[in-house]
C-alpha cells in the first residue's frame, strides 16, 4: 500500500541513535507532527524506533494530540480512464499529501465514486451496480452494503449534504445516515453494520412534543432549499427521534453568483463574479469575491451570521475557475471548509478553517498532487483517521 521504507545502514543507524537521545518532550513534538502512514513507515527502520512508536504510551498520547490539535485529513477520489483510480490523502499539521490508495489494487471495485469517511472506514458507491461499499483500511476489507430502502440509487442521488458516515473507534462497526424525501415527506435512513440492516424513520418538525436544541452529538442532513427556507433533517441523544428544521434567511441568499456547501449543521455562502476582459465578459470563467459563514439559530428557526473570511484572505486565495465544489465538517468548534475548483483541465484546492472560540480564519495551503487532467470522483473531510491507529489489544494497521 505504501512505498517500503529504505534499509538501514549503519549511517541510517547512528542517526537514528543520536534521534532517540533528544528530550522526550521535543521527541513526542517531532513525532506527533508526523501523520499516521509516515509513523507505520518509521517502525521499520529500526528497532529503538520500532518500539518507540508501538508502545501503548505512545500509542495513546498520539490519540490525545490529534484530538487536541484539530488534526484533519482531506481525502479525494482520482480517477484516469479507463480503471486506473486512487484514493488520496492530504494531512493538514504536515501540509503534504500523505495517503495513497490504489483501489485497482482491491477486487470487486465497479467504476467507484468516493462518498465518505469516518476513522478507518471509507464508503464508496458504485456508478455501474448502483450499490454503496465500505472499505476497512486495517483489515483491508470491503463490505457490499445490501439495498437501502429506496433501491439500488446512481451517485447522481447521494447529496454529500445529505448524508453521514459514523464509525465505532473501539470496535469495527460503523453507522451510515442519509435523509432523502419520500413521498413528499422527509426521512432518515440508518445502516447499522453490527446487524447488517437498515432502519427508516419519518422526521417530524419541531414542536413542543418534539423538542430541539443545539449538541454537539446531534447529526444535520441538509435536504433542500426553497426560496427564503431550508429544510434540515436533525438527529441525536436529545431530539427522541429525528426532527426537521426550517431555518430561514430575511432575503433570498440563492442565485447564479453563489455556491452554497453544507455540512453539520452549518452553510458556507460562495460569492462569485464574472471575469471581464475588457469590453468582453467571459460568462464561463468566475472568481472569488466574498466567503460567508453561517450557522443555524439555537431555536433551529433562522440562519444567521457567523463570519466572513476577509477580504485579503480573498485575494490569496481566489483563482479563475470554471466549476466548483466543496465539502465543509465542524469537530471541536473548528469549522473546515474545502472548495474545489477546476480551469481548463486544471485542478485547485482552497482550503480554509474557522476556530469559533477565537473567531479567526486560517488558510491551509495544499499543494499540487498531480491531478491535472484527472476526472475528481468525490471529496470529503476527516477529523478521525488520524485516531484509528489500533489499541494495544486490536489489529496491526496493514
Amino acid at each position: 500500500m505504501y512505498p517500503p521504507p529504505p534499509t538501514p545502514t549503519p549511517s541510517t543507524s547512528t542517526s537514528t541513535l543520536g534521534f532517540l537521545l533528544l528530550p522526550s518532550e521535543l521527541l513526542h513534538e517531532i513525532l506527533f507532527r508526523l501523520p499516521l502512514p509516515d509513523l507505520h513507515r518509521l517502525r521499520s527502520v529500526s528497532r529503538p524506533l520500532s518500539s518507540l512508536v508501538s508502545s501503548s504510551e505512545f500509542r495513546r498520547l498520539y490519540h490525545l494530540n490529534s484530538s487536541l490539535s484539530s488534526s484533519s485529513w482531506l481525502f479525494l477520489l482520482s480517477r484516469r480512464p479507463p480503471r486506473d483510480s486512487f484514493l488520496l490523502g492530504f494531512h493538514s499539521p504536515s501540509s503534504r499529501w500523505s495517503f495513497r490508495l490504489p483501489l485497482r489494487s482491491l477486487p470487486r471495485f465497479d467504476d467507484p465514486y468516493f462518498l465518505t469517511s469516518s476513522g478507518p472506514f471509507f464508503l464508496f458507491a458504485s456508478n455501474l451496480r448502483q450499490d454503496l461499499i465500505s472499505f476497512h483500511l486495517p483489515s483491508s476489507s470491503l463490505l457490499r452494503l445490501p439495498p437501502s430502502p429506496l433501491g439500488l440509487r446512481g451517485t447522481s442521488s447521494w447529496r454529500r449534504a445529505s448524508l453521514k458516515l459514523s464509525a465505532d473507534p473501539t470496535s469495527h462497526r460503523f453507522r451510515f445516515l442519509f435523509a432523502e424525501m419520500y413521498n413528499h415527506l422527509p426521512y432518515l435512513f440508518e445502516y447499522r453494520s453490527d446487524t447488517n440492516t437498515w432502519h427508516a424513520s419519518e422526521a417530524v418538525p419541531v414542536n413542543p412534543d418534539r423538542p430541539y436544541s443545539p449538541d454537539p452529538l446531534n447529526v444535520y442532513l441538509h435536504l433542500a432549499h426553497i426560496s427564503t427556507e431550508s429544510l434540515v433533517l436533525c438527529t441525536g441523544p436529545g431530539t427522541n427521534g429525528p426532527v426537521l428544521l426550517r431555518p430561514r434567511f430575511t432575503e433570498n441568499p440563492f442565485g447564479s453568483d453563489r455556491l452554497h456547501v453544507y455540512g453539520d449543521g452549518n452553510m458556507v455562502i460562495v460569492k462569485s463574479a464574472p471575469i471581464e476582459e475588457g469590453s468582453r465578459v467571459r460568462t464561463r470563467m468566475r472568481v472569488l469575491i466574498g466567503i460567508e459563514l453561517w450557522g443555524i439559530s439555537s431555536d433551529g428557526a433562522e440562519w444567521v451570521l457567523t463570519s466572513k473570511v476577509s477580504t485579503e484572505m480573498i485575494d490569496e486565495v481566489k483563482k479563475p475557475y470554471g466549476v466548483m465544489m466543496g465539502c465543509m465538517a465542524e469537530r471541536e468548534g473548528v469549522v473546515r471548509v474545502v472548495l474545489m475548483s477546476n480551469c481548463k483541465g486544471a485542478w485547485d484546492l482552497v482550503w480554509l478553517s474557522y476556530n469559533r472560540a477565537k473567531g479567526v480564519w486560517r488558510w491551509v495551503p495544499v499543494p499540487d498532487c498531480g491531478t491535472k487532467g484527472l476526472n475528481m470522483a468525490g471529496i470529503a473531510l476527516s477529523s478521525t483517521f488520524s485516531r484509528l491507529w489500533p489499541s494495544p489489544a486490536g489489529e496491526e494497521f496493514k
